[in-house]
């Protein structure tokens, strides 16, 4: 009976000293006092953006091509890298029926202009004329003889002036055609291509003949969702940056938004539907440093839509369970778990919009297993 007394005060001794250890390990892991950081809501300016890939282009640029109406290409004036300013020549055409139209022109002028010369003439002669016919046929007869020929040579006048007029007005179009054999650059650039080939290629895809971009202004252009054009504005600022370059951004602004969809792509539903998705143009004009890219690269926006003064908190002091977001506040010496409502997320805070006030302190960097009610001490 001894032996079994003793055996039953031993597992007792056993199960309680286990009992402890169970109890210490709980109070470490959930009743404990930890000593954690806390921080409170705070005003901080923070800007909403909308990203949107695009790609470098040049901001003018012009494209020519042949036009077989005009004649054949007698000379390319540039080559590709020349430089060259609004006005020059980039080439010129050929058209041998141009220009025999523009030299009968020129004689049918000139004709026009001897023949009024006869006209007048005669009229100016009318009044000698008159006076040998008063001597010849008497006054009466004379002046209905003269005022008949008067009225014949003036209708034969006004129409020769008008033909003059009719010719003049064929020589502008004649001479508007024949400068239109001079391609000029419309802008200040550099020659990207010059291809006097490209008048002879019977391809679907045509080629230009002369290609001209201002490699100092440049432009990033992309499409905006329905969603995103309702909030990118013209002016907004914008934060350039390349997958190809790295760790290097540059900056520009907003210059144009499309008011009307620049193309539609087609995207397939749940339902297994067709459904469009509409999207609008947008440029941005790049400002101070230009990027070292060739137009074609394709760069990343981030557009600043908004910039406001809100209250908001570390990032890593709050927590998502589903849909719903909540901190850890400090109340009487424990951890309290709070729901809150949050708004923008950017740049390594959170909008609070609800739920905390300015005096609520906030564990900074609660651990994934607090609970609320565990006891806790601030450093």
């Amino acid at each position: 009976m001894k032996k079994i007394a003793i055996g039953i005060v031993i597992i007792l001794a056993a199960a309680l000293l286990i009992g402890l250890n169970l109890y210490r390990s709980a109070q470490t892991s959930g009743g404990e006092s930890a000593a954690i950081d806390t921080v409170r809501l705070e005003e901080k300016e923070i800007a909403s953006t909308v990203m949107v890939p695009g790609t470098l282009q040049f901001a003018n640029e012009q494209y020519e091509y042949y036009e077989p109406e005009k004649g054949e290409i007698a000379d390319i004036k540039v080559k590709e890298g020349d430089k060259v300013k609004k006005g020059d020549v980039l080439f010129t055409y050929a058209n041998e029926e141009l220009r025999l139209e523009t030299e009968q022109n020129a004689l049918s002028i000139e004709s026009k202009q001897l023949q009024l010369e006869q006209i007048q003439k005669k009229i100016n002669h009318l009044s000698d004329k008159e006076k040998n016919l008063k001597a010849e046929l008497g006054e009466k007869e004379a002046k209905r003889q003269i005022d008949d020929e008067r009225t014949q040579l003036e209708m034969e006048e006004k129409t020769a002036q008008l033909e003059l007029k009719q010719a003049g007005l064929q020589k502008e179009t004649l001479q508007n055609k024949t400068a239109a054999l001079q391609v000029q650059s419309e802008i200040d650039g550099t020659v990207i291509t010059a291809d006097k080939e490209a008048a002879a290629n019977k391809s679907d895809i045509q080629k230009p003949v002369v290609h001209i971009g201002n490699e100092d202004k440049l432009i990033v252009r992309g499409v905006l969702s329905e969603y995103d054009t309702l909030k990118v504005k013209k002016g907004q600022n914008v934060t350039i940056t390349s997958d190809v370059i790295q760790n290097k951004e540059w900056r520009g602004r907003v210059s144009a938004v499309g008011l009307a969809p620049e193309q539609q792509d087609t995207a397939i539903t749940g339902a297994g539907k067709e459904q469009s998705a509409v999207q609008y143009p947008v440029a941005v004009k790049i400002k101070g440093e230009r990027p070292q890219a060739k137009p074609g690269f394709k760069m990343i926006m981030n557009i600043q839509t908004d910039k406001r003064t809100v209250q908001a908190l570390p990032a890593g002091a709050v927590k998502q369970e589903g849909d719903q977001s909540y901190v850890f506040a400090v109340k009487d010496g424990k951890a309290e778990r709070i729901n809150v409502k949050t708004g923008e997320n950017t740049d390594g805070v959170i909008e609070i919009t609800d739920g905390l006030t300015s005096e609520d302190q906030v564990i900074a960097n609660p651990a994934d297993d607090l609970k609320s009610g565990t006891e806790v001490k601030l450093q």
